[in-house]
């Protein structure tokens, strides 16, 4: 029988095990350290970084797979496996006889060493990972307290044995610290802060739409690489938002470092530059009605400046930059350049810049409404490693001049220092290639980068018809398994909300409301993390109250087209017949007579 053969198996390894060759006896006896080890942590109170070394399991889980394997279909004993894949004959025996006995049986486990067991299995921390980087995904990431804090919940709604505090109601740091080194591909790391705006409105097809405008404007008029510009505005200010780490004591809890004042004035910057690394000189916008060069004082050279009451960009001022941009970039309608921009109401509302550009032969692409940050080249590649410089130099510049403060007549000159150790060839390169520009990659971004606009991508609810016999559902891209519902009586069905009776009464038109029926696909056995916090997402509902509170949304077009043009110049048109007839209405109510009482 099965059960003497196992007896004959388990005492040949007893009697005869396998051997081992010479030089490896001598490797071992004179350095017993090279058996490979496993190290298991002892969790206590007084003394956590105590580790206890074992020479236990140290076999790996592939080639176990591998020896269990070879041993069931016979093309090795089990001795033979055992010394082939180097693993112990007892325990591949214990692991064959588990898989005989039960066929989902995982050979690679290894029981756990210690006095302690793990709260979770390993299937069920392979999903708290997914779930955790799902939630990440969407921007929704958890912290280290929130993460022991589910941690509790499952563990309490699962009934797992554990030793977590039910005061705090959190699992311990042990078990956290544990959970990280278990699982690598988590990292604690410090979020970027990015708006509700970016960052659920970055979908795929509307990217796909700039990659297609992009896409038919370099296949029409063969833009080179030296033809295809970036340009931005940035605000700066004598004193800067952030600061570089410095060395300070060990245990210091307040570090300070010098600024000019508590607070600075904004200067507006315009750069620009094109996908091989050749950079526009900076326009500088100060807060200021009247000129005054000495704000140009030992500036980057071929910068030049306007002055504005409220030093933001104008579009008058933008025409004039974009003069300046024709000169230096040579542009003409028999060589064309292709200038990529954001859609500020000075770039997009602005007839006479079009006219400006279609005459100088700039054909103006717009970027879509908060896509800057991943499709601009200045916004990925350059404004980052530019404000750290320029921070590093405002700091040489406080300590060569002590005593003073810098004010708006040295932020050009600082700003050229920072400008010429950022804006370098390779960064620039970098800054179109990372937004798939040029080299022209419309496939850059992956499906995990629009992760984060599933919370608001709402699909509408869809009707279905219903007869007295069936229901037939035509629901697209719905994930889960609905079933069919069989309806004997149209009047009595739950969850489904009639909106309309036809005639006769074969047929009803009735609004989805079906909760589709899905099977529980996951590990926990009574709760899953998304049971305990759900996954955000916007009702329909919602998002169709949104719509109607809300201006019209700006799009990415290409701005010297005709449509555009044309569309463009009917808006205003509108506006001012609106205006028109606003003041005439005005008018009448001040000049309107009054009404006299007959006698």
């Amino acid at each position: 029988t099965s059960s003497e053969n196992n007896k004959k198996l388990i005492q040949e390894a007893i009697d005869d095990p396998p051997p081992v060759s010479l030089s490896s006896y001598e490797s071992m006896v004179h350095n017993p350290l090279a058996q490979s080890t496993t190290e298991v942590p002892i969790i206590k109170k007084h003394g956590k970084n105590r580790k206890k070394v074992t020479y236990r399991q140290n076999w790996d889980s592939d080639l176990m797979i591998n020896a269990v394997l070879d041993v069931i279909n016979k093309s090795q004993t089990y001795r033979g496996a055992s010394t082939y894949f180097n693993v112990p004959r007892s325990t591949l025996l214990k692991k064959i006889k588990k898989l005989s006995k039960d066929d989902k049986y995982d050979p690679a486990l290894k029981n756990s060493l210690g006095l302690t067991q793990p709260v979770f299995t390993t299937a069920e921390e392979k999903e708290l990972v997914s779930y955790l980087q799902l939630m990440e995904g969407r921007l929704f990431g958890f912290s280290t307290v929130d993460c022991r804090k589910l941690a509790y919940q499952l563990a309490i709604k699962n009934n797992k044995k554990q030793n977590f505090s039910h005061i705090k109601q959190e699992a311990g740091y042990d078990w956290y610290k544990g959970f990280m080194s278990r699982h690598p591909e988590l990292s604690l790391t410090k979020p970027e802060v990015t708006s509700t705006a970016r960052a659920m409105g970055f979908n795929k097809p509307v990217v796909m739409q700039f990659f297609k405008l992009l896409g038919e404007l370099i296949d029409s008029y063969k833009f080179t690489p030296d033809r295809i510009y970036n340009c931005d505005e940035t605000g700066i200010s004598s004193v800067p938002k952030s600061k570089a780490k410095i060395l300070a004591t060990k245990g210091r809890k307040q570090v300070g470092s010098v600024t000019s004042a508590e607070r600075g004035e904004t200067v507006t910057v315009e750069m620009c530059m094109n996908s091989v690394g050749r950079y526009i000189p900076p326009l500088f916008i100060f807060h200021r009605q009247r000129h005054n060069m000495e704000f140009m004082r030992n500036a980057h050279p071929g910068s030049y400046v306007e002055f504005h009451p409220s030093s933001w960009m104008q579009k008058s001022i933008f025409e004039r930059w974009l003069q300046h941009f024709v000169t230096f970039s040579n542009s003409s309608k028999e060589s064309p350049v292709l200038l990529l921009l954001d859609g500020h109401s000075t770039h997009t509302k602005n007839i006479e810049l079009i006219n400006l550009a279609r005459d100088n032969g700039v054909i103006l692409l717009c970027f879509p409404p908060h896509y800057t940050h991943r499709l601009q080249p200045l916004d990925v590649g350059l404004m980052k490693p530019f404000s750290v410089y320029y921070d590093e130099e405002i700091t040489n510049w406080l300590r060569s001049h002590l005593g003073e403060v810098v004010n708006l007549k040295h932020v050009a000159e600082i700003f050229g220092l920072a400008f010429v150790k950022a804006a370098t060839m390779t960064t620039a390169m970098n800054s179109f290639k990372s937004t798939g520009i040029f080299p022209f990659n419309p496939d850059i971004f992956k499906d995990s980068d629009f992760v984060a606009s599933d919370t608001t991508n709402v699909e509408p609810m869809e009707t279905i018809e219903v007869s007295q016999d069936k229901v037939i559902v035509n629901i697209l891209d719905l994930q889960t398994v609905v079933t069919l519902i069989q309806i004997s009586n149209p009047t009595q069905t739950n969850n489904i909300m009639c909106t309309e009776e036809i005639e006769g009464g074969q047929s009803n038109l009735i609004t989805s409301l079906i909760t589709p029926v899905t099977k529980k696909n996951t590990s926990f056995p009574h709760v899953s993390p998304i049971d305990v916090i759900p996954i955000p997402q916007q009702s329909y509902e919602n998002k169709q109250k949104k719509k109607k509170n809300t201006r019209a949304k700006g799009k990415t077009a290409i701005l010297t087209d005709s449509p555009y043009k044309n569309e463009l110049q009917q808006q205003q048109l509108n506006q001012t017949i609106k205006l028109i007839k606003k003041e005439k209405s005005v008018n009448k109510k001040l000049f309107k007579k009054p009404k006299t009482k007959k006698n």
